[in-house]
């Protein structure tokens, strides 16, 4: 494990990935297959988990699976007392939940090993190409399966122009296991070789494009149909949009959407899915007029095998009554179900829902709704085609939650932290990789059989741990934007620092969401925050803003913390101090506070914040500090720096403090530790002094600039700063 560096660990999991595509066909379909990947996913994790991971990231990936853990010995409890008699393995509902979980683990791995560019591409072209080209050649020489059987197709894709072909003997879906498995990973590897030839067109990712579009009319399903025509569709109108805001279109990239498109029209005209349509629509309209030829109160009263052809009429098949559900074990639900006053009586997936939802019923508990019946369970009655259904089904709200929640949670950070940096993230790139992760989500909806295999939920887990990623990389910037406002990066230690060695005036404004609300529509005064001052990130406000624009704040500085450094640092530099704010016995208490805690501190003067301006200006220029802290409250106290700051040049720091002559004096306590560990020291505040609520209007304000103004803002402010840049001191002012 010593010798196992990124690079390393990258290139075992490409060949892993490749190679895994093995395992999914026929032939290798079992149980084994999914046991090998789960032991080598599980094995780089743990190098992953032991040699990379932060402590943060550790502590929520041990929680996440302690709940994981606690939830499936309740299911396990729960389901194991069930009252109707199906077949039920304990085996196989725990590799279920292994199986699972495996998308945490793939993501993050992926995330943390932060694959190139380059690689990601190279791996998903060869990927893609393998099972494309797989399809084509056992369609073109009719050894492989068809879609929906494990029969030799009788017709290929030079027939289907000339013949009249039949969608069962048609369609190909080569030597794999399942169609709809293999549907929702080309659609994924589709939308990635469109990226690919836009980052650098080859023959190779034109050729396997072209292959996988080839590939999904052969395998004759809806999604896989019609997906070419969504993905190609966005990703046409994607790629234009995007090239004009950096006006960079290339025509090749277009006319490839483009002849793509008008291939797939030919396609689909003469496709397998067409004759499916065609036959379904036939039957259909041939069971109405049979279900018209006889009342329903007729239909009940004949017995069990005439019963059987009247079930025809409402589109169930005898796979349902004879097998997977017999009339004999359950007649009264099958009376009741074709008797409901809906068109879904039609559809299959709402016949499979009815049924599931009957033998909960007839279990009668509870907390099925809450654990699930088990998957096991429902799998040796059918396979609903539909997996967010059949997951609530199986495991409940919880395992929903705990399971594909992964994927929902990952793609509304995505989605969040892309609206609040448009200028950074609107790009071809990102808007393809949402897409086409969103699509695959719901086309698993829509199909089912996508998010409980291995084979689908290794290739969207990687691709989602690919794009996470990409979103996460950050390049260090000394300072960062805020609806206009510009705020340090730096931490306490190195702000401290630079103004204790500093010879020229410094200026610390505290930058909070509140204070940035009470002057963000004062030009001149944005204009004064992002002169050459120390803006520091006071709150967590700030710190989440910063996380959803990809930013570098990672922690706040808290006025008061940066204050005591500054404290504690004059001594050394034999700084004179001035106080000035709050109440007369806060501004007092904070005095003696300070030169009892600092032996040595200079502290020449102090007034309240009740006496004239004027008064506190004169005081301050005739004592000569050279530090100013003011403790006026916001926006009072910033105003009065801006106003005053070119009678204070010979002060070396000035800084606006707030409340923090009242915490220091203990006149208010600063909240508890446990408070400010949670990042709830604001939730403190408002219990303490409830008239603070009303902030919470501000607040909420602040979030929808930054979410939808936070763009504009920042590019005015930063376009300012350039004009201003080539200026000399006296033209700037």
């Amino acid at each position: 494990m010593k010798n196992l560096n990124k690079q390393k660990l990258i290139n075992i999991t490409m060949i892993l990935y490749v190679l895994s595509i093995l395992l999914d066909l026929h032939i290798f379909y079992n149980p084994v297959s999914t046991l090998i990947r789960i032991i080598f996913i599980s094995l780089i994790f743990l190098i992953i988990f032991i040699k990379y991971s932060t402590k943060k990231e550790k502590k929520l990936l041990i929680t996440y699976f302690i709940l994981l853990l606690i939830y499936i010995i309740l299911h396990l409890v729960s389901t194991s007392n069930f009252k109707v008699e199906t077949n039920y393995n304990l085996y196989e509902e725990l590799l279920y939940f292994i199986k699972m979980s495996m998308n945490i683990l793939i993501i993050y791995s992926i995330y943390k090993l932060s694959i190139s560019k380059n690689k990601f591409y190279k791996l998903i072209e060869i990927s893609a190409f393998i099972i494309s080209f797989s399809i084509i050649i056992t369609n073109i020489f009719k050894i492989g399966y068809t879609s929906y059987n494990f029969q030799h197709p009788k017709y290929n894709i030079f027939e289907w122009f000339y013949k009249d072909t039949n969608f069962l003997e048609a369609s190909t879906k080569g030597f794999f296991h399942l169609t709809n498995q293999i549907s929702g990973i080309l659609l994924l590897y589709i939308g990635v070789l469109l990226l690919s030839i836009k980052n650098k067109q080859k023959i190779f990712n034109t050729i396997t494009l072209t292959l996988s579009v080839i590939s999904m009319f052969m395998l004759g399903t809806r999604v896989s149909s019609y997906s070419v025509f969504i993905i190609l569709g966005i990703s046409l109108i994607a790629y234009i949009l995007t090239s004009i805001k950096d006006s960079k279109i290339k025509l090749s990239i277009i006319l490839t959407h483009i002849i793509l498109l008008l291939m797939s029209i030919l396609l689909y005209k003469y496709s397998p899915l067409q004759s499916r349509n065609a036959y379904y629509n036939e039957l259909f309209k041939e069971r109405e007029v049979n279900r018209s030829s006889i009342t329903i109160e007729e239909a009940l009263n004949l017995s069990d095998k005439e019963f059987k052809k009247i079930l025809l009429n409402y589109n169930i098949v005898p796979e349902f009554y004879n097998k997977y559900y017999p009339l004999e074990k359950d007649r009264d639900f099958y009376e009741e179900y074709i008797s409901r006053n809906t068109t879904k009586i039609n559809d299959t997936r709402y016949l499979e829902a009815s049924i599931i939802k009957r033998v909960k019923s007839l279990n009668n508990n509870n907390k099925d709704n809450i654990y699930g019946i088990g998957y096991n369970r429902i799998m040796n009655i059918f396979n609903i085609e539909n997996d967010f259904i059949m997951q609530y089904y199986s495991v409940g709200y919880i395992g929903v939650i705990l399971l594909l929640g992964v994927y929902v949670v990952i793609l509304i950070y995505l989605y969040l932290k892309t609206l609040f940096n448009l200028e950074k993230y609107f790009t071809y790139e990102n808007g393809m990789l949402l897409f086409i992760t969103t699509y695959y989500l719901i086309c698993s909806f829509y199909t089912g059989n996508i998010l409980n295999a291995i084979s689908t939920i290794l290739p969207l887990s990687f691709v989602m741990g690919y794009h996470l990623s990409i979103m996460n990389k950050k390049e260090k910037e000394d300072f960062e934007y805020f609806i206009g406002f510009k705020t340090s990066t730096k931490n306490i230690e190195e702000i401290t620092d630079e103004i204790m060695s500093s010879e020229k005036q410094n200026i610390i404004y505290n930058i909070n969401p509140l204070i940035l609300m009470n002057f963000y529509k004062d030009i001149k005064s944005v204009d004064e925050f992002n002169k050459e001052n120390y803006n520091i990130p006071d709150g967590n406000g700030i710190v989440l803003s910063s996380k959803l624009t990809s930013g570098n704040i990672n922690k706040s500085i808290p006025g008061v913390e940066l204050f005591e450094k500054i404290c504690h640092f004059s001594v050394k530099k034999k700084y004179k101090i001035y106080l000035y704010g709050a109440k007369q016995s806060s501004v007092y208490n904070t005095k003696v506070g300070l030169e009892t805690k600092y032996k040595g501190i200079k502290i020449v003067g102090f007034k309240n914040g009740y006496i004239s301006e004027k008064e506190a200006v004169n005081d301050i220029i005739k004592t000569k500090p050279d530090i100013l802290f003011v403790a006026l409250g916001s926006p009072k106290q910033e105003k009065f720096i801006m106003k005053n700051k070119n009678k204070f040049k010979n002060i070396k720091i000035i800084m606006p403090v707030g409340g923090t002559f009242d915490v220091v004096s203990k006149n208010t306590l600063r909240a508890p530790l446990i408070y400010r560990n949670l990042k709830l020291e604001w939730l403190y505040r408002m219990i303490k002094e409830p008239k603070r609520f009303k902030q919470l209007g501000t607040l909420f304000k602040y979030m929808l600039n930054i979410l939808f103004l936070n763009t504009y803002y920042n590019r005015k402010a930063k376009l300012k700063g350039t004009q201003c840049q080539g200026l000399n001191k006296k033209e700037r002012v």
